[in-house]
């Protein structure tokens, strides 16, 4: 009998996660039936006995989502240098002695989809990210690499802002990364980026002011689930271009596909598939 290939995904929460329909779309259009990926509800203080018994258990790989990205780096055997820059992980390989390397994707996937939106050179804009948890690191990165340099990073903890733009000072030292505190009504900036978990309507916040943005302005909001969050609502009301992560999803997962597998990802498949299930609104072209 043919062994079966078991990836997945870690997260709390974890319900909404599209990444198992995406993947498992990938394997029946690739004809790879072996190959299954599955949902795993892990909370914060459980996540280093999760990540053991998934080397235990034989699994060869899973992605990680709020709130794990931080803190799956010291339990890494072996850290991607990309990944090792950033400060967090969301793709892991775990080889058959049960060795697991840890990589990020997220900053691969952003700027993938952010090309399809934007034409000019990003640093030509001036950008806000909200948020300076995991995810926001490969954001940032990602920024950063493809040129941006003027950036506000707002946070509601300011000295974790100021602690993340310090750190990458330290990599990109002619770019200008400012930390600010949160606030209700947001700076003038021609793209927003929403990180933090808003967007998912589970932590009671209110949606800041928009009424200073540009009115070219894109906000991208990198929650897919719901498609059209709180943020993406009220910058729809302004007549703002909105766009939500599910482009940011399928190219980080793709990515991560690669690594595991050795095999592209049906990118073209995989979208249609996704088009279909959450409505052709909910995803460009």
């Amino acid at each position: 009998m043919e062994k079966t290939h078991i990836y997945g995904v870690i997260g709390d929460p974890i319900h909404h996660s599209l990444s198992p329909f995406m993947h498992q779309l990938a394997y029946a259009e690739l004809n790879m039936p072996t190959c299954r990926y599955l949902p795993f509800h892990v909370r914060a203080e459980r996540l280093a006995e999760a990540v053991r018994g998934m080397a235990a258990l034989g699994i060869e790989g899973f992605n990680a989502t709020i709130p794990h990205k931080e803190n799956l780096i010291p339990l890494m055997d072996e850290l991607d240098p990309f990944a090792r820059m950033i400060g967090a992980v969301n793709t892991v390989r775990i080889d058959p002695s049960g060795r697991m390397t840890g990589y990020n994707t997220d900053a691969y996937g952003f700027v993938t989809d952010l090309r399809e939106i934007f034409s000019e050179p990003l640093h030509d804009l001036d950008i806000l990210v909200l948020g300076a948890g995991g995810a926001a690191r490969g954001v940032l990165a990602g920024l950063l690499q493809e040129g941006a340099n003027r950036i506000t990073l707002m946070n509601r903890t300011l000295n974790r802002a100021e602690t993340l733009a310090k750190r990458f000072a330290g990599h990109f030292p002619d770019q200008l990364v400012t930390p600010l505190s949160w606030s209700n009504r947001l700076p003038a900036c021609r793209l927003v980026i929403n990180t933090t978990s808003l967007g998912m309507g589970d932590d009671g916040a209110p949606v800041p002011d928009l009424s200073d943005l540009a009115e070219d302005a894109v906000v991208y909001d990198i929650v897919y689930a719901p498609a059209v969050t709180p943020l993406l609502d009220a910058a729809r009301g302004r007549g703002l271009n909105v766009e939500n992560g599910l482009g940011m999803l399928i190219h980080q997962g793709a990515r991560a596909f690669e690594i595991w597998t050795g095999r592209m990802m049906p990118v073209a498949a995989v979208r249609g598939g996704l088009k279909e299930r959450m409505g052709v609104a909910s995803l460009r072209g």
